[in-house]
């Protein structure tokens, strides 16, 4: 065998080897040292039982699992509430923090999806030299997409839907914000001009 294919084969073998260890299917023992592997000091083996995986295609699978989670309670003298939490072997988290922690992730991601949601009506009007005229969020997310909106943005990071109001300078956008409530302060608003 020449240099050059003995190079040719030693190369192909190599990248054989990387694609089987790379599509290799997702079992429950992979998907455990994987949520294990986060964070070594939190999450141990035995605090993780998986109760099953779902590949849903060649690069997506759901495990389903059954975490070790440890809740501290409090009675302020009327009622027994929840004051912090453990997640496996980690530190005490306040659950007031944790919760104001996720709000402002969801804040964050739900100011994304807005700016997503401008931009998509931004190339409308580019588009069709108006702004789209609608009844409702829906009826402005179904104008909106697939055309100048992929994927189709309908809910916040809530998961609960958006609203939008047209005026004669723009159109308001809006989410509930952490409070699921329109109209108050915690709203997260964007206005299209």
């Amino acid at each position: 065998m020449s240099h050059v294919s003995m190079k040719h084969c030693l190369l192909l073998a190599f990248l054989l080897l990387l694609s089987a260890c790379g599509g290799r299917k997702m079992n429950d023992t992979l998907a455990r040292n994987l949520i294990v592997g986060m964070n070594s000091e939190v999450m141990r083996k035995s605090d993780v039982e998986v109760v099953g995986v779902q590949q849903v295609s060649a690069s997506e699978a759901v495990a389903e699992t059954r975490t070790r989670v440890a809740f501290r309670f409090e009675n302020d003298g009327s009622a027994w509430r929840i004051r912090e939490m453990r997640i496996g072997h980690g530190q005490w988290e306040s659950v007031k923090n944790v919760e104001r922690a996720l709000n402002q992730i969801k804040t964050e991601e739900t100011k994304e999806l807005l700016a997503r949601i401008a931009e998509a009506i931004q190339k409308y009007r580019e588009a069709n030299q108006r702004f789209p005229v609608f009844k409702d969020f829906i009826d402005l997310s179904d104008q909106l997409a697939p055309r100048f909106m992929t994927p189709l943005v309908r809910l916040d990071a809530w998961q609960r839907p958006f609203d939008a109001d047209m005026s004669d300078s723009g159109i308001l956008l809006r989410s509930a914000g952490p409070d699921g409530i329109i109209g108050n302060q915690d709203d997260i608003e964007l206005k299209t001009r």
